[in-house]
């Protein structure tokens, strides 16, 4: 695999949002994109799809994994990186009580340690190319959740700083991404409940949920040129759902006074 063009890195890339940026990028021509994850045969599908996609194993958890696929990008890039995309997450919804310290790391060092070690070991690669970030972080790191509170912590971290840094370093550009309510393999076990998916939808402006694809979309702009003067910015893609909630449909047959 040889790039002539961008080189671009994702992480957390063989799922939902992530997978839907690595195609969406992958698509641009003469671009390549490095991704993460640790499913290797969904990375298999997405490789198989895209010549220019370049799956590497990797446990963010582990700075030397995640420090490794930023060198493999430098050296596909020769010392430059367009964008990267630190997307890789976890949940982990239960009540605020019933956490411990060891739930506390772990979504820590999953939704904000790794992105601090990727942003840092890019930097000298997004320099060079006067590149652009893109932290994923969440409606829920903008208001908070019930039921998930150290994920929204995480979340609200990644939103601190990416404007501190658009604040730091002037030659590249930080941005990030808050989705809603996107329907992805972490949303299965709340949409399987019956009647979820229509509450959710009726209460969300446009009256759907969203998909990876929306987000990537979201994602691909800010790390183009397009995007060039677009800097600190905090973009929920979400429908309307940070303007607020609308008032849930009522079931036809229901009856009020």
């Amino acid at each position: 695999m040889s790039a002539t063009g961008n080189v671009y890195v994702v992480t957390g890339g063989t799922h939902g949002i992530g997978a839907a940026c690595v195609r969406r990028l992958a698509e641009q021509e003469d671009a390549a994109v490095v991704f993460t994850g640790r499913d290797q045969a969904a990375a298999g599908e997405i490789v198989s799809s895209f010549a220019n996609a370049r799956f590497i194993a990797c446990d963010v958890r582990d700075e030397t994994e995640c420090r490794t696929v930023v060198n493999a990008a430098m050296t596909l890039g020769h010392g430059k990186i367009a964008g990267l995309v630190n997307n890789a997450g976890m949940t982990g919804r239960g009540a605020f009580e019933a956490a411990t310290l060891c739930d506390w790391d772990e979504i820590m060092t999953v939704n904000t340690r790794s992105s601090f070690v990727f942003t840092s070991a890019a930097l000298p690669g997004l320099r060079a190319a006067r590149g652009s970030v893109v932290m994923m972080s969440s409606v829920a790191g903008l208001t908070g959740e019930e039921g998930l509170a150290i994920y929204s912590a995480s979340k609200a971290a990644l939103i601190a700083l990416t404007r501190s840094l658009a604040l730091e370093i002037s030659e590249v550009r930080f941005n990030a991404v808050c989705p809603g309510q996107i329907a992805t393999r972490m949303m299965a076990g709340t949409l399987a409940i019956p009647g979820r998916r229509t509450l959710l939808e009726s209460r969300i402006p446009v009256g759907r949920l969203g998909t990876p694809e929306d987000v990537a979309e979201a994602v691909a702009w800010l790390l183009a040129p397009a995007s060039s003067f677009v800097n600190g910015i905090v973009m929920p893609v979400d429908g309307g759902e940070s303007a607020g909630l609308k008032t849930p449909t009522r079931p036809e047959n229901s009856t009020g006074s």
